[in-house]
């Protein structure tokens, strides 16, 4: 069975509702599937409307749930889970009977296409992205939430210099990747940023959060959570559909620091062709 992106948004909606998948990597394999089977089961140990929006999306770009991505583990949900259980993770559409027609679903998440997203009142175009951590310690995210998480680094970028912060109006960050994979929007992509001294104009900015003290250069997968990357592989795919995509970028190319803690190479992130 190939990779299917909407089993990528089964596995992190399955994770964080108290049931592991494995990697979110878009495979449906044993793990998943004994995953997927406990949560039709027994229902969820744990939830948030993150969670639940992240199950459903993938049960609806899987082509069983014909239904709002917002909404709870209702009976609906719950059978379509089932149904997906019961066919491998298969798409709806590979085994529909002769003569049903079954619709597979928006694609997951989907954004509409657009010729370029502009950043400030000059309107400048935005097309860079820039990855990032947030140089802390491998522990700090440890019996936060995500709430806490993305609250706590707004204080310390918007905290007066005196009280030991940045000073600034804002986030630096236009979206913050939370240790389980969630996507939390920060300060406005139509504002610029602040993640890099002289990069900051028709760029967008996103905060990883490390998993481990990032002392020296490692590998992504040795220093972020499965879900935090495949989360960024997303924030990158839509980018790239909605601005012209020119730069794919680690903030250590532009300043002498180690952040994100490894080298951004192109082909990892996106097929598209960026300078």
């Amino acid at each position: 069975m190939p990779i299917n992106p909407a089993v990528r948004y089964l596995q992190l909606g399955l994770k964080s509702l108290g049931y592991d998948p494995g990697p979110a990597d878009g495979w449906y394999g044993r793990r998943t599937d004994a995953a997927a089977t406990a949560l039709y089961r027994a229902g969820p140990t744990r939830s948030s409307e993150w969670a639940l929006k992240m199950l459903r999306t993938g049960l609806i770009g899987l082509g069983y749930l014909n239904a709002a991505p917002e909404g709870g583990f209702d009976a609906m949900a719950q059978t379509a889970l089932g149904q997906v259980v019961d066919h491998d993770g298969a798409p709806a559409a590979s085994w529909a009977r002769s003569g049903e027609i079954l619709s597979p679903g928006k694609p997951a998440l989907a954004v509409p296409h657009s010729n370029v997203l502009r950043q400030g009142s000059a309107g400048t175009a935005i097309d860079t992205l820039m990855m990032h951590c947030g140089a802390l310690p491998g522990d700090w995210h440890l019996g936060k939430s995500n709430g806490e998480i993305v609250a706590a680094i707004h204080r310390m970028h918007t905290l007066p210099v005196s009280q030991g912060g940045r000073g600034w109006s804002d986030t630096g960050y236009h979206e913050i990747i939370c240790p389980d994979g969630e996507r939390r929007a920060a300060r406005p992509l139509d504002r610029y940023g602040a993640g890099a001294i002289g990069y900051n104009r028709g760029v967008k900015h996103i905060l990883m959060i490390e998993r481990r003290t990032i002392d020296r250069t490692y590998q992504p997968e040795d220093l972020y959570y499965p879900e935090q990357l495949a989360s960024m592989r997303e924030a990158v795919a839509e980018f790239g559909d909605r601005t012209q995509f020119k730069r794919l970028l680690g903030h250590r190319e532009v300043a002498a620091k180690l952040c994100p803690g490894f080298d951004v190479i192109d082909r990892d992130w996106t097929d598209r062709a960026v300078a």
